[in-house]
């Protein structure tokens, strides 16, 4: 008799897995024959009005079709473990390649992989996880016990969220502004770069950058490349700083973060904005028998960079400076109220339905850069997205606590 039972439940698997086989098929045609256009998901009222039927749908079988086969098997653990697997997969593709790329190929756009949460593939997936989920919470939620009750919350919890994130996306607004400072800005752009009025008016005060020092790094003087033998190379610069790299010994013996050259050719600390960083290297080779001294600089959209040459083979050059932090001092309009604000990178400012953070800047300019690019996200369906979260652990606690019985504590 286990035999049996063993045997069946290895048949039920299978016919998860090959239904899941059949959705990731069904899904790539659907989206090959639209063109790789995707799903249109519906918007307010038009989603909530989808979720209610959806789980009216969820009841009426549950209570007239219980005892079908095909609705035992999809409230069973084979064919919630093949979706879970499939929804998982199809996530796991969204997060590892960039989506919505304009430089994708053709069959990564007709397939649906370049949008895997707007395709067919997906939408049938998460039909195939919230139809099992539900019968699974259907049939779990009587007798109402201490452990059906964690159980129902726990996956109640986690049918909220998957519902709210897919349905919610049809109301999800994510738009860029770009705003220079003293302008002010009362629109934003979409992913197709359509305008689209914003609700309130965005005045850029001042944008700031605080960046890492430069780099010093030892690279082939042909190819500007790194050579592959050398450990160690991009050493942030320090005035003063003593350092080796492939057998020169190195001094930086003068740093200018922000320098120009004055009328005597002689460069010298500056606030303009087309000052660049500079740096005074001395080198000297291994055995001592060649010193090398000089200027090196990243320069900027008007300066070419400077190296200095050590054998002919390889120089010394400094890279760009990196972004430590930016943010943007902005001045918010609504409703005739004015407030301000410092939107910093992942400290994003609300205001009222919209999320403001700092995603860019005009990267030839570096820390002179007057261009802030901000993003404002609009996601109505977030709350409830956090009250399946907080379901999910509430149930979870409880079935690792209050939900144990005194004989599942005794054992």
């Amino acid at each position: 008799m286990a035999k049996n039972t063993k045997k069946s439940s290895l048949k039920d698997y299978r016919q998860g897995f090959l239904l899941s086989f059949i959705i990731i098929v069904a899904g790539f045609i659907l989206d090959w024959v639209t063109g790789g256009r995707g799903v249109a998901l519906p918007s307010w009222p038009m989603n909530l009005f989808v979720v209610l039927s959806f789980a009216f749908i969820l009841v009426f079988i549950h209570f007239y079709y219980r005892d079908m086969d095909t609705v035992k098997w999809l409230s069973r653990v084979p064919a919630s473990v093949s979706a879970i697997v499939l929804f998982t997969f199809l996530t796991l593709i969204m997060g590892l390649t960039k989506q919505n790329n304009p430089d994708a190929s053709t069959f990564m756009k007709m397939s649906g992989l370049d949008h895997v949460r707007s395709s067919y593939v997906f939408l049938l997936s998460g039909l195939y996880l919230l139809t099992t989920l539900g019968l699974v919470i259907l049939r779990r939620i009587t007798p109402l016990t201490y452990k059906n009750s964690g159980f129902t919350l726990n996956h109640l919890g986690l049918w909220i969220i998957i519902m709210a994130g897919s349905l919610g996306s049809g109301d999800l607004q994510r738009l860029n502004i770009y705003v220079n400072e003293n302008q002010s800005v009362w629109f934003g752009f979409n992913q197709k770069e359509q305008p689209y009025k914003l609700p309130f008016t965005v005045k850029l005060l001042d944008f700031s950058i605080e960046e890492f020092p430069p780099k010093l790094a030892y690279v082939e003087s042909q190819t500007m490349a790194f050579p592959k033998d050398v450990v160690d190379n991009m050493i942030l610069m320090q005035k003063g700083m003593n350092t080796t790299i492939s057998g020169w010994d190195i001094t930086i013996e003068e740093l200018i973060p922000s320098a120009r050259k004055d009328s005597t050719g002689t460069f010298v600390a500056s606030k303009d904005t087309l000052s660049y960083p500079v740096a005074k290297i001395k080198a000297v080779s291994a055995n001592g028998d060649l010193v090398r001294e000089g200027w090196i600089t990243s320069g900027n959209i008007k300066t070419r960079p400077s190296f200095l040459p050590l054998d002919g083979r390889h120089s010394l050059a400094m890279a760009k400076p990196q972004a430590k932090e930016y943010s943007s001092k902005i001045a918010i309009e609504q409703d005739g109220q004015t407030d301000t604000a410092t939107v910093i990178v992942n400290k994003p400012v609300r205001v009222g339905g919209w999320n403001l953070y700092q995603l860019s800047y005009d990267e030839r300019m570096g820390k002179w850069s007057k261009l802030s690019i901000i993003e404002a996200i609009r996601d109505p369906w977030l709350p409830i997205i956090y009250v399946g979260i907080f379901m999910v652990i509430l149930g979870a606690l409880y079935l690792f606590t209050i939900g144990k019985t005194p004989k599942e504590s005794e054992k």
